[in-house]
């Protein structure tokens, strides 16, 4: 099934949140999901989420990290460097963005419109 814009754009934020919370300690995919949930109010379901962290680690911006005092099938990520710097790519554009939308938010704003003036 082919993704919309907005699907894309969706997913393009959770990978931001997930490198923020890898940024300083490694996470597995229900810590990250109950993060994600906490943090943009948005519940994921399990297939989502690792969906999203398969496509990061494809993309070398998350990397699988072996934790051997764990048991079972828990799969911890870290950040990469590429990630680290993904992520703070990503924020310079999302604030040039921001300041852009102001600026034409208020643009829009302060003009008078010309159906109404006599």
């Amino acid at each position: 099934m082919k993704e919309d814009g907005r699907e894309r754009t969706f997913k393009g934020i959770i990978s931001l949140v997930i490198l923020k919370c890898l940024w300083n300690e490694s996470g597995y995919g229900y810590q990250l999901e109950k993060e994600i949930d906490r943090c943009i109010g948005q519940k994921l379901s399990n297939g989502e989420v690792y969906s999203i962290l398969k496509n990061m680690e494809i993309r070398g911006l998350i990397r699988n990290v072996p934790k051997p005092e764990t048991t079972g099938k828990r799969k911890y990520y870290e950040i990469s460097l590429e990630g680290k710097e993904y992520l703070k790519n990503q924020v310079k554009n999302m604030e040039f963005a921001i300041n852009s939308f102001q600026e034409i938010i208020k643009f829009v704003n302060s003009v008078q419109d010309k159906t109404t003036e006599g």
